[in-house]
């Protein structure tokens, strides 16, 4: 099952992302160019400046003890990470090597997440506004965490939940609606001096929305923006109103030093224009034109602006690296002008699903399969068809004879490859867009369909609802009346029992799934025929249970009926949010308080050793009435798992394996034959392996060797052209794909067959018999000579 050294990365590939950007800063320190980020996926790193490629990376704690508060690039790098308590870490720029750590806890756990840091003249700055009353103001040694017990209150009665931080200075808006004060405090001053001035002289109180304060991003001057308008900067303890105002109300400002004068940048994204980018200088008002740029062709929604860096000598132009994050979770970094240098496509990190997508046949492929498709006309035709096609194909063969590539062999062209093995893959990620058209059911069971001229496609419809804190399960059958579509209820069941109930897992089977089979043969040569209904739905409930503390329960039911065809039941435990379902087959996963350990656990459904419909009849839930048997088992899984898959190949003739995401990054590939339900049985069937409580996951069994996959969230499968192969998707954090053969490559030659060998053979041979048969002539003609 292993792969040999020199096939690192010819079957697989993985590329490695961070989430969307938190904070970034240049790392301008040391020698080396690098941008260091933190972001929303509790993530630090240090990305290549020239190719954006990940240079180190640190994953933290998923859950809010490893969110980022602060980062701070200097001589080293300062993270602030957690929820009270905090993390105080610092980090090598060059290497990402811890250098120090210490701890910080306060004692008002509900208003520690107004908590507010920053990195001042090499010490750890920590204010914690008390609303209406006071700002607490405390200053730490950055290396050791030693205050000498020193905490400032401020009196500040004037703060609200409005505020912005620009450090050191906190400013707000206080008053009432139409004689408003903007008020600003450096918190970080031995002399309390606050700033205060009517909000009137900056800007129109009639056309106020209500004094709304924002930030600028990552600004050289402390500054902050007046209902999306004004922006006003905060020198020598007096506002300074910019002569320039935002150009959009969703623009992303930032100010920035060019060297002789500081000039204020905006950037948004036009519906006409595209891409907006303006430069104006503060002292002169007046544009700074070769930073500017306007580019319709280019789409970044709601830009912003996390880091930016000029220089400029004197009577030369401007060099900038401007790093924008998009909506989309995209990251850009452009130079003056808007020219960008590189892209990072950072939704990739929270794939919700995707989807594997056929490249379509060439042209060549396609005349001949068309030539099937056409029962019109007469045999000339399809003669001259013929003949046609045949000079094509003569055509494209004399192309390749002579080095030359046929038009739809060129790099730039989608041809599907003889073994369908290259596909396009459709990923849809938080932050993306809708593929298909919408079916809604309203609280009120009334049906809206987006878009309205998709209504009529809704045809034999049947959806379920599953309410998941109840385990409440309804099932509805939708149908269009010609007008609009209706929904009709036409079957409800509660999951566990009386009592609610939460689900925790649903599982149902891949519509690219095709039944291999009808049946097992066993032993004694009788066949064993499989339950397979095509609207199988899987539920993992649990529910509490005064005796036994949680009880988990597997439901199978018919989604179109309702009908329950197979429960199973574990006392003390607590399900995984993890089941898969294949033909008729399903596995889950849970906890057993109990054993203090991970079990996996698995269901099969038979009709038994006769069939209930005939061979030739499609299956239909309203056809039979008749409960399957349901065999189960469950085994002890010494690994835990993150998320859990089927191999899905072209006929479902090769063997089915299970494929594992761990949480330690590794994804395993499982054969059924060691999850089976009916192994163990005494039967004497020589295809059941003995039962073995614990499962064997040796590390020849890992998919992935070493190329770690952060944080696995999901494994997508799809066929590929090969019965023997099918295709593997890992998403997290990262992306992982390869290929497997459940079966082997029995479809396939290996990668070392000797072509020349048995090309020289088979000539052999050729000559070997057109000789024989001259000889053996020339024999049988001496002879009837004779």
């Amino acid at each position: 099952m292993c792969i040999y050294e020199d096939q690192i990365g010819k079957f697989d590939w993985r590329q490695t992302y961070v989430g969307r950007i938190k904070f970034a800063q240049f790392d301008t320190v040391s020698t080396a160019k690098r941008i260091i980020v933190a972001t929303e996926e509790n993530v630090l790193a240090a990305l290549n400046l020239k190719t954006g490629q990940v240079v180190w990376r640190h994953v933290f704690e998923s859950a809010s003890s490893g969110n980022i508060q602060l980062l701070h690039v200097g001589e080293k790098i300062t993270t602030v990470t957690g929820s009270n308590p905090y993390l105080v870490r610092g980090w090598d720029s060059a290497s990402g090597v811890l250098m120090w750590e210490w701890t910080l806890a306060l004692q008002n756990d509900q208003q520690a997440v107004y908590s507010e840091w920053w990195v001042q003249n090499n010490k750890l700055v920590h204010l914690l506004p008390v609303i209406g009353s006071h700002l607490e103001v405390t200053m730490y040694n950055l290396l050791t965490g030693s205050n000498r017990g020193a905490t400032s209150k401020l009196p500040a009665v004037w703060n609200n939940d409005g505020c912005v931080l620009t450090a050191p200075y906190y400013t707000c808006v206080s008053g009432n609606m139409g004689s408003q004060i903007l008020l600003s405090l450096d918190v970080t001053s031995n002399v309390i001096q606050i700033i205060s001035k009517p909000l009137s002289n900056f800007i129109n109180l009639k056309e106020s929305i209500g004094g709304n304060l924002r930030p600028l991003d990552n600004s050289v001057v402390p500054g902050f923006i007046v209902d999306d308008k004004k922006v006003l900067l905060i020198k020598e303890n007096s506002f300074e109103a910019v002569g320039k105002e935002l150009v959009d109300e969703m623009a992303s400002a930032t100010v920035i030093d060019g060297g002789n004068e500081q000039v204020l940048l905006q950037t948004w994204q036009d519906d006409e224009k595209g891409f907006q980018l303006t430069a104006y200088s503060i002292s002169t008002n007046s544009e700074v034109t070769e930073i500017q740029c306007s580019d319709p062709t280019m789409s970044i929604p709601e830009a912003e602006f996390l880091a930016v860096m000029c220089s400029r000598k004197a009577k030369e132009q401007y060099a900038c690296r401007l790093l924008v994050n998009a909506a989309d979770d995209a990251l850009h970094l452009m130079q003056q002008g808007g020219r960008s240098l590189w892209t990072r496509e950072e939704a990739l990190a929270n794939v919700v699903t995707a989807e594997f997508v056929d490249l379509p046949v060439s042209d060549t492929e396609a005349a001949i399969e068309s030539e099937f498709d056409q029962k019109e006309g007469s045999v000339w035709s399809a003669f001259s068809r013929r003949l046609h096609t045949q000079y094509t194909q003569l055509q494209n063969l004399i192309r390749n004879l002579q080095g030359q590539s046929a038009p739809e062999d060129s790099t730039n062209a989608l041809v599907r490859d003889y073994f369908n093995l290259h596909k396009i893959m459709v990923l849809i990620t938080e932050a993306g867009k809708k593929l298909h058209a919408l079916v809604l059911l309203d609280e009120d069971e009334t049906v809206q369909v987006f878009p309205i001229s998709a209504a009529p496609l809704v045809e034999n419809l049947y959806m379920y609802v599953a309410e998941k804190e109840t385990g409440k399960v309804q099932g509805y059958a939708l149908k269009y009346n010609g007008v609009s579509v209706e929904a009709q209820r036409t079957w409800s069941v509660q999951l566990g029992g009386p009592g609610p109930a939460q689900i925790v897992a649903v599982a149902t089977r891949s519509r690219l799934e095709r039944v291999r089979s009808p049946g097992r043969a066993l032993a004694d040569r009788s066949v064993l025929y499989k339950y397979s209904n095509p609207n199988l739905v899987l539920f993992v409930v649990e529910k509490p249970d005064p005796t036994h503390k949680e009880v988990v329960t597997a439901v199978v039911l018919d989604a179109v009926t309702g009908a329950l065809l197979g429960a199973s039941s574990h006392r003390r435990a607590r399900a995984l949010p993890l089941a898969v379902h294949a033909d008729n087959c399903f596995a889950y996963l849970y906890r057993s308080e109990k054993h203090r350990r991970l079990e996996i656990a698995t269901l099969e459904l038979y009709e038994g050793q006769e069939r209930w419909l005939e061979p030739d009849v499609a299956f239909s839930s309203f056809a039979s009435d008749r409960a399957p048997a349901v065999e189960r088992q469950a085994y002890i899984l010494p690994a835990t798992a993150a998320a859990a898959a089927f191999t899905i190949t072209e006929r479902s003739l090769a063997d089915r394996h299970v494929l594992l995401g761990l949480t330690t990054g590794a994804v395993i590939e499982i054969p059924w034959a060691y999850l089976e339900a009916r192994r163990g049985l005494t039967g004497g069937d020589e295809a059941l392996l003995p039962y073995t409580p614990e499962l064997p996951l040796p590390s020849e069994a890992s998919l992935n060797y070493n190329r770690t996959v952060e944080r696995v969230r999901g494994v997508l499968t799809a066929p590929a052209g090969l019965e023997s192969t099918s295709l593997v998707l890992v998403t997290g954090l990262d992306l992982f794909y390869t290929r497997v053969a459940p079966s082997k490559t029995f479809d396939l030659l290996k990668d070392d067959f000797d072509y020349y060998l048995i090309t020289i053979v088979l000539g052999a041979l050729i000559v070997a018999t057109y000789s024989t048969k001259y000889f053996a002539s020339r024999k049988m003609l001496k002879l009837a000579w004779k």
